[in-house]
Order: structure tokens, then sequence, then C-alpha cells
């Protein structure tokens, strides 16, 4: 006998200048289906005005067209950056409109829909490419949300879009679960290409794999972190023996000023030492990262899994989440670290070109690297959250 499915609706607003993220969702959203979906007996449908709209003509303006097209849906998901997008007759841009109709829809019926928003907090290639007045309409905006008790979510990269995604989206959906906003339909027998797919995810990836994968990646990632805090300490160590050189230069002829030789020669040292630092931990960065975001995907699958087939036995995970505790600490211990001695390198004097390079150098590995620490531990916090283990 066919089974039953709910069927969600989740519907995508956004400006055109975020087309890669509109895109990789369509990723995110197939992977659930085979994952969290087939689990649960749940489909979700993506729509888009690029697929569920067509050119049509309107007294109302275009937007109407595109509001009349979208069948109800139960999640809305808005993304925004530096476009806040073309007015409408009535809001600001189409994205506003369509945020409006969602958040108007929550306020007549708080369990008919989630509303799930992302603001993209990443500099653009090229400066050309901001215009402050769409820039200041989404700070605007997003000013605005506080008042409406919206919380929303910063994202750098599409991929780091893509994970939040994946663990929000069931999230939201799970709290819809109880409520009359979806849609059930017969469950249609997958195509022989589906079923290859859905027997792939199940067979390869299962209990024991995720956790091995787990284990091996966040290990992986703390190795490079504690390759990364040993250079980190080594360099401090470096630049104390040439500030400890420098006074005793000083104090041997009598406080007597360095000659500019004998300057030079230290800050080409001390350059040489920062220049090494920055080549030490230039490799570890994708390594650290590539691991982590490989481990918190498996740790969100494995959770799905126990979910689905193990009832939420706290027993099988939870040496999974102490692994995952252990690292987030690890990674805000080396954060606080790492953005004292960002200061200390930003604040050293401009004494010769030397330094002045190594210091540009050394920086801009240390942002790099902190950026992508605190997106680690953003995400480790937000796979966390969604553990919920029964007591």
């Amino acid at each position: 006998m066919p089974e039953l499915i709910t069927k969600y609706r989740i519907f995508l607003a956004s400006p055109s200048d975020l087309y890669d993220e509109r895109e990789s969702i369509n990723d995110v959203i197939k992977e659930l289906n085979l994952t969290y979906g087939n689990q649960n007996n749940i489909v979700l449908e993506l729509l888009k005005w690029e697929t569920n709209s067509a050119p049509a003509i309107s007294n109302n303006g275009v937007q109407n067209i595109i509001n009349n097209d979208i069948p109800t849906y139960d999640l809305f998901i808005g993304l925004l950056w530096m476009r806040f997008g073309t007015p409408t007759s009535e809001f600001g841009s189409g994205t506003e409109e369509e945020f409006n109709i969602a958040y108007q829809k929550f306020q007549e019926d708080n369990n008919s829909i989630q509303i799930l928003l992302y603001f993209k907090n990443a500099t653009p290639k090229s400066l050309d490419d901001i215009n402050t007045e769409q820039l200041g309409k989404v700070k605007l905006f997003k000013s605005s949300l506080g008042e409406k008790n919206v919380l929303y979510w910063d994202f750098i990269v599409k991929e780091e879009l893509s994970r939040f995604l994946r663990i929000h989206i069931p999230t939201r959906i799970e709290n819809l679960k109880s409520k009359n906003t979806y849609e059930t339909i017969e469950k249609k027998i997958p195509s022989e290409t589906e079923q290859r797919e859905i027997i792939e995810i199940e067979e390869e990836l299962g209990v024991l794999d995720f956790q091995e994968l787990i284990e091996e990646s966040f290990a992986t990632s703390t190795q490079s972190l504690t390759i990364i805090s040993d250079a980190t300490s080594w360099i401090g160590s470096e630049m104390n023996k040439k500030t400890s050189e420098i006074n005793k230069l000083v104090a041997k002829n009598k406080n007597q000023p360095l000659s500019i030789k004998v300057q030079r020669n230290i800050f080409e040292r001390t350059a040489e030492s920062m220049n090494n630092f920055a080549q030490r931990i230039e490799p570890e960065i994708p390594i650290y990262m590539t691991n982590f975001e490989k481990g918190i995907d498996s740790f969100s699958k494995l959770i799905m899994i126990y979910k689905s087939d193990f009832d939420n036995k706290k027993e099988d995970i939870i040496e999974a989440s102490d692994s995952l505790d252990f690292l987030i600490a690890q990674i805000e211990k080396s954060l606080i670290n790492l953005q004292e001695f960002l200061t200390s390198i930003e604040q050293l004097p401009k004494m010769s070109k030397e330094i002045n390079n190594a210091k540009r150098n050394v920086a801009n590995k240390l942002s790099d690297f902190i950026t992508n620490l605190k997106m680690s531990v953003t995400l480790g916090k937000e796979v966390h959250k969604n553990i919920n283990l029964k007591e």
C-alpha cells in the first residue's frame, strides 16, 4: 500500500547579487530530501520566482505577478547582501515585499510559517560593486528586524550558508510538524537513479562511518590548530628576543641611540621571523577548515540518523558531542590568543620596508584564520543546539 508523505514548501527570496547562493540552495534541498526527508517521510519543495513564475503583464507591477504565481509555502528563506533590490508599488524592494507577506502570515497565525533570514557579511571583490544607497537600505531593513522579534544569521561564504541551512531547515520543519500547514501526498516510488542515490547515502555512510569521519576530521583539525598555536608561541618568543636584544644594545651603548645599520639588521631578522611564521601557518589554515567542515557535516548527518533510527539514544552520541565541545573550547581559547597577537602585530611601528611587508603578511594570514575560527565556533554551536538529546 502506498505510503503518505508530508510536503513542505520553501520559498527563497533575495536580490540579484546572491545568484551563487540561490543556486547552492538547490543542492541543499536535494540533499535534505535524500537524508532527512527520506527518513522522515517528508519531501521539501523549493519555490523561486525563476522556476515558479512565468512571463505576464499586470496593472499592479511585476512583483504582483510573482506574488500570485508562488504557491502557499511553509518556510520563508530570505537572503540579503549589498543590494536591497528594485522598489515595488508598496515596498522598498521585491525582497522586502516578499518578507512582509511572510511576516504578515506569521502575525495572522503563529503556527502557519517559519522565517529564516540570512545576511552575507563579506567584502566584495571590487569597491565599485558597492552602491551606498542600496547598502544603506539593507542596513536599515536589518536594524528594523529587532522590533519585529526576527532573529537573523550572518554568513560569509555560500558554503557556510549551506551548512547553516542543513541544520536550520530540519529544525524549523520539526517546529511545523505538528501544525496543519503542510500538504500530505502519496509517496511515489523513487526512480532507479534516485534509489541508487539513496542506497549510496544509507549504505556507504552509516553510524560507524560518520563516527570515524568525525574522529579523524576533528583530530586533524586539532592537530592543525596545535601547529598554529605552537607557531604563535614561537613567533612571540622570537619577538621578545629581538626586544631584549635591542634593550641590551641600548644599555651597552649607555642609552645612546643605535646606529641605523644595527637597527636595520635587527628589523630585517625580525621581519624574517615574522615571514617564517606566516609561511608556517599558511598551509595549516585550509587543512584546519576543510577537516572541521567535514567533521561538522558528518556530525549533522549522524544526529539525523540517531533521531530517525535510534530514538535519540544519548549513550550513542555523547562521545561525539564531548569531542565537539572540547574542540569548540580549544578554538575559543585559540581565538583569544590569536586576536591579542594580531593586535600586537598591527600596533608595531613602521620602522622599515621589511617590517612593514612582514607585518602586512602576518596580519593577512592571522585575519584569515581568525575569520575561519569564528565561523567554526558558530557552526559548531549551531550543530550542538540541534542535538536535543532525550534524558
